[in-house]
């Protein structure tokens, strides 16, 4: 347990994690589209008519998570803190005084609880940091908070969201680890999206959960399995690491 959290802490604490929560709330913020083009003139204009709303946060929270852009770049987003961390600590021979310190299972169950978490994490703040920016702009120009609205399937998408950030941080660190390559950490998840999204869309369209970017909407308990499937895939891996560097 104390190796997960200490892994967790890294990742979350780490620059990269800074940044990819930077350029994920830029994704969420550009795939909400339209609604955005015009938020500051819209906010101006219910100065004087507090109660003419045209959107709702929940609305708009939904239309970034839903967004093509954002679920587009997900993959590689959500695999920049952490995906690439027991490659490096690989390559650079800092297993073998790891290990040694924390034992093999510590170490195995750090990194791919530190992997995963991360991911799921990072998608869960972008969403909350949007919600509190979108929320002051709302106070700055009018006073008064956004109104919430209905918000039916806003918890749904946004834990989905999660679990896409934790499958695809997955995802980085296996085809990493597999290749030994710590830019594939990065550069598989997103690769991977896109030839899934085309054969999804091109092929089979009717095959909602082969396409990444109708997950957010999908089958939540297809996720919790994918999850399931990259923490074992994790975990086999780095042991494999273990066994041949350690």
């Amino acid at each position: 347990m104390r190796s997960i959290l200490y892994d967790l802490r890294r990742a979350i604490a780490g620059r990269w994690f800074v940044a990819a929560l930077f350029a994920t709330i830029v994704g969420l913020y550009l795939s909400i589209g339209p609604a955005t083009y015009s938020l500051i003139d819209y906010l101006e204009s219910i100065k004087w008519q507090e109660d003419n709303f045209w959107y709702s946060l929940s609305d708009l929270l939904i239309l970034g998570m839903q967004g093509d852009f954002g679920v587009l770049t997900l993959p590689a987003l959500s695999a920049l803190p952490f995906a690439a961390q027991a490659v490096h600590e690989i390559k650079s021979g800092a297993i073998r005084p790891a290990v040694f310190r924390t034992g093999r299972t510590a170490w195995i169950m750090g990194k791919a609880a530190g992997c995963t978490l991360s991911g799921m994490l990072l998608q869960g703040a972008a969403v909350g940091l949007l919600f509190l920016i979108l929320n002051g702009l709302m106070v700055a120009m009018t006073g008064h908070g956004f109104p919430w609205g209905k918000g039916e399937d806003f918890w749904l998408l946004l834990f989905n969201r999660m679990l896409c950030g934790g499958i695809w941080a997955g995802v980085g660190c296996v085809i990493a680890l597999a290749t030994e390559t710590a830019s594939a950490a990065y550069l598989a998840p997103l690769c991977l999206c896109y030839a899934l999204m085309m054969i999804g869309t091109r092929f089979f369209p009717d095959a909602v959960m082969l396409n990444p970017m109708r997950w957010v909407n999908g089958n939540e308990w297809v996720l919790v399995v994918l999850i399931v499937v990259s923490v074992t895939l994790q975990i086999i891996f780095l042991n494999r690491g273990v066994r041949k560097y350690a």
